[in-house]
């Protein structure tokens, strides 16, 4: 297949209804429709409320019906909620509220159930409306495969796949455009010279549906106070003053601006928003326009050979779809970043370097940079005729085994540098002139190489787009690289047939969780140091029976420990207690833990299991015992007696089951307590480690105590145990 072909055949043309919804302020009463949110489907389904006043029921069922088959209506008072059978008819009725020459519709999607109850409680149903509701994600490929699944072909199948997740022209215009217009007009009552721009993926072509707005604003000298016209002014003091006035305004209309959060100590400071008109999310910032220049230069990428843009969009929602993109793994600009690298590779060919359309223009220099580009060089003709079947292939087979340690990606001219060579930068090439006077005034400056993941960007050349990208995220690429190029390569026998359904049908075997075995949950060391002689017969001094005093004070000590953990298991947390003396074979299972068994084996382990929350409703049976008789371990034992009087059958439905191991420590002398769960309901087991950390070194401590203040052994302690 020659690329004219596969490219014609990939119809991404922008001939899509908008799927967003033009929402106005709806003042109805929201919280009596939560009961019947919860019924209708997601996605498929949308209210109106209020019911227009000049329009009949009928005649409004009636309208409603010519989008698509609906599956069921019910009228309230005066709303009507509406299922269809998908989501295609809701997302036309979305795009726009004025339907009607004199009546508005006043619609509203149906959110996620669990997003949807609460309005009637008060402070918290107030606060839930205010935070950010998104929707289900409308481009997953559980949604959208019934479309794409229908066809067989790699072109049906990525033409199919694209008209369903990209942003429309039509969309762009409606939903995206009018917001840089609005925003002029707004904020130019405080920055008489303010001047907004797009830029991101909306700019270069590659946005999906739902696409995020990224925003630069201008806001020049005017309308700033004096102090923040100095030169010598800090940044941050500029930044904060501008987001202060910027917030203001933005509070101030309700109407058109929602969901506000700051983040001004960012490395590059935003405001994000949603903007109410049109339901689009915004990020704005202030610090330069460079983002401008750099998208500018993707739109270029990715209009200069008809396979591109789908190519690029096919990758970025194959990064979506396993998780291997966003925040804390490669950003959607990296990845873009690094399909530009391989498409500039001279085995593929299909990009030049920016540094070759650079030399053919007069620089404009921003911050120290060159920013533009000469869009029409002259380059030599593109002689790569692989599909885009085939391209998706090999992107995956060059980055499956790339050698990402210690190399700097540069898309300036397309090259791999070592982070030797940057270490070096007198040694780099001329053409970097910029970064090395750049590292030169400021040796903090320099691009950071000692990151998993190093990509120069093009234009700030001491930015690495890609610093971000931790370890487990690379490897996770590289994983998911492996995992399709085989896909690819056993589908390419048949030309790529069905390719993109197995592809995306399939979790990489990497990414599947394994069963691990659980790790130690609680792990704690007590120390004998001044209770050593606790629990000693009155005559050990005098007595002449015992050849080996101090390992005998040692041996006591293990036993009063060992039984006293068991104790603390069985009479404050009512466990029941199996002793194992062998836990690898389950075997020399003994009731009773004697001083011979302490003795004998230096690890003993106790399997515990129960069903009693006896750590909670303590406090209010927390009466003081005066009988200064009883040992912590008993007063506690006691509290737990009347709690579990009180216990109603809903007690019972937790679940713990935990192994103990306890190990003898000779020097110092110690005991290390060991907890790993078993068979423990999560929660349950957290909330039991916790009060475990501080209960027993606690109850041990005391109890010792009170053995060497009451000259007790640990036989004579026990008055309340129950035999």
């Amino acid at each position: 297949m020659n690329s004219k072909s596969s490219a014609e055949s990939v119809n991404y043309a922008y001939n899509q209804v908008a799927t967003s919804s033009n929402r106005p302020e709806v003042k109805s009463r929201e919280h009596k429709f939560r009961e019947e949110d919860q019924y209708y489907l997601p996605g498929k389904s949308l209210c109106i409320a209020p019911l227009p006043k000049t329009i009949s029921r009928e005649d409004l069922t009636r309208f409603l019906h010519q989008f698509g088959p609906i599956k069921r209506e019910r009228f309230g008072r005066n709303s009507l909620w509406i299922e269809y059978h998908d989501s295609a008819p809701v997302n036309t009725l979305m795009s726009k509220s004025n339907w009607f020459p004199n009546e508005k519709l006043c619609l509203r999607k149906i959110k996620k159930n669990r997003e949807n109850s609460g309005f009637d409680k008060g402070k918290k149903a107030n606060n839930i409306a205010n935070k950010t509701q998104e929707e289900e994600d409308p481009i997953s490929y559980d949604r959208i495969k019934g479309i794409i699944e229908t066809e067989v072909t790699f072109d049906s199948q990525l033409a199919a796949l694209l008209n369903t997740i990209q942003l429309t022209e039509f969309e762009l215009m409606t939903r995206y455009d009018v917001i840089c217009t609005h925003l002029n007009e707004i904020f130019r009552s405080v920055f008489p010279e303010c001047r907004t721009y797009r830029f991101g993926s909306t700019v270069a072509g590659l946005s999906f549906k739902e696409s995020d707005l990224d925003i630069y604003m201008y806001v020049g000298q005017i309308g700033l106070p004096p102090s923040c016209r100095r030169p010598d002014i800090p940044p941050c003091m500029l930044t904060l003053t501008i987001f202060k006035r910027v917030r203001r305004i933005m509070y101030s209309m309700k109407s058109v601006f929602s969901n506000i959060i700051s983040i001004p100590k960012a490395k590059t400071p935003i405001i994000k928003f949603r903007y109410i008109p049109t339901n689009v999310s915004c990020d704005i910032s202030f610090k330069n326009g460079l983002g401008i220049y750099k998208s500018n230069f993707l739109r270029y990428c990715a209009s200069r050979d008809p396979r591109l843009r789908p190519l690029m969009l096919l990758i970025k929602y194959w990064a979506r779809h396993f998780g291997i993109s966003g925040i804390g793994r490669i950003s959607s600009y990296g990845l873009v970043c690094l399909i530009i690298f391989y498409l500039q590779q001279e085995s593929v060919g299909l990009l030049p370097s920016l540094l070759d359309l650079q030399r053919t223009c007069v620089p404009h220099i921003i911050n120290g940079w060159q920013v533009n580009f000469n869009e029409n060089t002259v380059l030599p003709p593109i002689s790569n005729s692989s599909s885009i079947a085939e391209l998706f292939h090999n992107f995956f087979f060059f980055y499956a085994t790339f050698h990402f340690n210690s190399c700097v990606i540069c898309l300036l001219d397309g090259k791999t540098y070592t982070a030797v060579d940057f270490a070096q930068i007198d040694k780099l090439p001329d053409y970097m002139d910029r970064y090395k006077s750049c590292v030169m005034e400021n040796s903090a400056k320099k691009l950071d190489v000692n990151k998993p993941l190093c990509l120069q960007d093009p234009i700030e050349l001491n930015q690495n787009t890609a610093a971000i990208t931790s370890d487990r995220a690379l490897i996770a690429f590289q994983h998911c690289c492996v995992f399709s190029a085989d896909i690819c390569a056993a589908a390419k026998v048949n030309n790529y047939e069905n390719v993109l359904k197995t592809l995306f049908s399939t979790v990489p075997p990497q990414l599947i969780p394994t069963k691990t075995k659980r790790k130690t949950k609680f792990k704690s060391t007590i120390r004998a140091d001044r209770f050593l002689h606790a629990g000693l017969p009155d005559d050990f001094e005098t007595r002449t029976d015992i050849s080996n005093k101090e390992q005998y004070k040692k041996d006591n000590w293990y036993f009063i420990i060992f039984n006293l953990i068991r104790d603390i298991f069985e009479m404050i947390f009512k466990l029941q207690v199996e002793i194992l003396l062998d836990q690898e074979t389950k075997q020399q299972k003994v009731e009773v833990l004697s001083d011979v068994h302490t003795r004998s084996h230096q690890k003993i382990t106790f399997h515990c299991t129960g069903n009693k929350c006896v750590w909670y409703n303590r406090k209010k049976n927390n009466r003081t015992l005066l009988d200064v008789q009883l040992s912590l371990l008993e007063k506690e034992a006691i509290m737990s007696d009347k709690v579990m009087e009180q216990l109603n059958d809903e007690a019972n439905n937790i679940k713990l089951d935990f192994i103990c191991t306890l190990e003898k420590v000779d020097n110092p002398v110690a005991v290390i307590i060991m907890l790993n769960d078993e068979d423990s309901q999560n929660h349950i087991f957290r909330q039991f480690e916790c009060f475990v950390n501080s209960w027993i070194p606690k109850i041990i401590e005391k109890t010792l105590l009170h053995m060497l203040q009451f000259k007790k052994t640990y036989s004579q302690l026990l008055y309340h145990k129950k035999p």
